[in-house]
């Protein structure tokens, strides 16, 4: 599956995908506290490909730039975004999420197991199959599904190129071309999914109305709070649009935490925005699917 996400300090989109082929695996073990950045320009294929597998093998992040997704569609994006989560409350919920479909909008309901507290956040998930969006694009939003559907066959596309410069060391055990073509848009069996996400300003305060509204902390008698607890990601690859200057993303150093499944207690590395980049991290099924020679951070 694939996944994208776009990210402002308020404001996020998100995509997810796979990839195979045969070659020996390089052992670089280098576990900088950096997150890497590859250039996609390269047009040495291997050399990317060699440097993606070390990122994906050794910290499951990495910053891809000169990605061929036009910066002026990545800002029409955030643009939407923003314009759907500045609306009414009433009218977001006329789109509500539908767990069959995987689709449609959430307000502050997710709560993941590693806090067991509700984020503190709100959603639009589209997913790209056939049927899903059927009476969920919001018609307050001209032009709404085509920006949304454009960036999904972008995303797309490069999702697949990022998972066919793995096969060949992730799953050598598969046909070329397993990977990137098991990951379907707007097809019957279609899992990729985009997702508009909204951090809103928090105080002390309307915190406190949160709690109230969903139970969350006043069940557990606890009084942190989160914006999106620690967790991996389910699907294949997760695409991440961020911005600079809104930080907030953070993964696990991996050598000092392995084994830590919960995220209480672990070390963590910052992922910062970088301009003209798209940040990618490595979800559990293409964990599994390569055998757990890649890894899913948290």
């Amino acid at each position: 599956m694939t996944s994208q996400q776009l990210q402002r300090n308020n404001s996020a989109i998100e995509r997810e995908r796979s990839s195979t082929n045969s070659a020996p695996i390089p052992t670089n073990q280098n576990n900088d506290e950096e997150i890497p950045i590859i250039d996609l320009s390269n047009p040495n294929n291997e050399e990317v490909a060699i440097q993606l597998w070390n990122a994906a093998h050794n910290v499951g992040f990495f910053t891809l730039i000169n990605h061929s997704i036009p910066q002026d569609q990545i800002d029409t994006l955030f643009s939407l975004s923003e314009q759907f989560f500045d609306l009414d409350s009433e009218i977001k919920h006329k789109y509500p999420f539908d767990r069959e479909k995987n689709s449609g909008y959430e307000f502050m309901t997710q709560k993941p197991p590693s806090t067991n507290v509700v984020d503190l956040k709100e959603t639009f998930q589209v997913t790209a199959r056939e049927g899903c969006m059927d009476q969920l694009w919001p018609n307050e939003q001209p032009g709404f599904q085509d920006v949304i559907m454009g960036m999904i066959a972008n995303a797309h596309a490069l999702a697949c190129r990022v998972l066919s410069l793995l096969e060949s060391r992730a799953c050598p055990h598969v046909e070329r071309n397993t990977l990137p073509n098991a990951h379907h848009i707007w097809g019957e069996d279609g899992q990729c999914t985009l997702r508009l996400l909204h951090y809103p300003p928090t105080t002390i305060e309307n915190a406190e109305e949160v709690d109230e509204s969903t139970q969350s902390n006043t069940e557990n008698g606890t009084n942190t709070r989160w914006r999106c607890g620690a967790h991996t990601d389910w699907g294949s690859l997760t695409l991440l649009f961020q911005r600079v200057g809104e930080d907030g993303l953070e993964c696990r150093r991996r050598e000092v935490n392995e084994g830590v499944e919960d995220g209480t207690s672990a070390s963590w590395v910052e992922v910062p925005p970088v301009e003209g980049g798209i940040t990618v991290n490595i979800g559990d099924m293409l964990k599994r699917w390569s055998g757990c020679k890649l890894y899913s951070n948290m």
